[in-house]
């Protein structure tokens, strides 16, 4: 999948880390309040003032995902932590939208006022043209690549589509985790995907 393909692609992107996801296959897949609240270790990688920023406008109640592997925040994480390993939990959009999940059409803290609003209209609101466009690099351009679809929900990971790793060997680690933890149907898949 590129980003040309993104309007009509299928699956939301979580990126975490490798390390994060005993947790993840234990407790699903969680808010950010949600970690705090039950006192869970996880490793966070967003930055601490957008973490703040977040928590301001209260959308630290909710797992954000992305609409495409490639957004600003993606390439800076893989690019500030190029020693760690990562992966994508994967969902599809039909749960989203069966979910009642929010959508910001565009990143949180670029807009005055964060409103969420509901599947379909966050959906319809966002600017395809531009999260089509590559190599925009102008602010409008990064803030609508980073749009986001949101929920306040616990997701179990046999609701995963999939985990995108990078590699074979990644794989393996994943599929013994997921072994371990007794979720062995079929999704979640473990995809190895050239996203990193």
């Amino acid at each position: 999948m590129g980003i040309k393909d993104t309007k009509d692609a299928k699956l939301l992107y979580h990126l975490t880390r490798l390390d994060n996801l005993d947790t993840i296959l234990e407790h699903g897949l969680l808010s950010r309040k949600a970690v705090r609240n039950m006192k869970i270790g996880f490793s966070d990688i967003a930055n601490k003032d957008i973490i703040s920023k977040r928590t301001e406008l209260g959308l630290d109640d909710y797992i954000p995902f992305h609409f495409h592997p490639y957004s600003s925040f993606d390439v800076a994480v893989k690019t500030t932590y190029l020693d760690e390993e990562f992966v994508y939990i994967c969902i599809t959009r039909q749960i989203a939208k069966d979910y009642n999940f929010k959508v910001l059409p565009k990143h949180p803290l670029s807009i005055d006022e964060c409103m969420l609003l509901e599947y379909d209209e966050g959906i319809a609101t966002i600017d395809w043209d531009i999260m089509h466009t590559i190599g925009t690099d102008d602010d409008y351009a990064k803030n609508v690549k980073m749009a986001e679809c949101l929920t306040d929900l616990i997701i179990p990971a046999e609701a995963f589509q999939s985990i995108c790793v990078r590699n074979d060997d990644i794989k393996k680690i994943v599929e013994e985790k997921l072994k371990s933890y007794n979720i062995i149907s079929k999704p979640p898949y473990v995809d190895v995907r050239q996203l990193f």
